[in-house]
């Protein structure tokens, strides 16, 4: 499951501007080659990948963070802190 983080990061710090969904995120890694695939159910190993690093004891120390809401959409930390310090400092 690992092998997803660093396709994952790309995904999120280079090709997106917004938050997005595992299926979003899986389009742009097969599209752009970012990682070989293999296995028959690359979606699910991504989306039990994500989850695993947003909940429990993983949480403190993830890159990733899931927004709150019904649907699967994730982000890079990074920019969550961002976009809150543009936010509070009114830019």
């Amino acid at each position: 499951l690992k092998c997803f983080v660093f396709p994952v990061h790309q995904v999120l710090e280079n090709f997106s501007d917004a938050p997005m969904t595992p299926k979003q995120i899986l389009h742009v890694i097969q599209t752009k080659g970012l990682k070989e695939m293999s296995g028959t159910a690359p979606l699910a190993c991504l989306v039990t990948m994500l989850h695993s690093q947003v909940r429990g004891d993983r949480v403190k120390n993830s890159i990733f963070f899931k927004l709150p809401g019904r649907m699967s959409l994730f982000t890079l930390k990074v920019l969550v802190s961002e976009l809150s310090h543009g936010i509070s400092s009114g830019c």
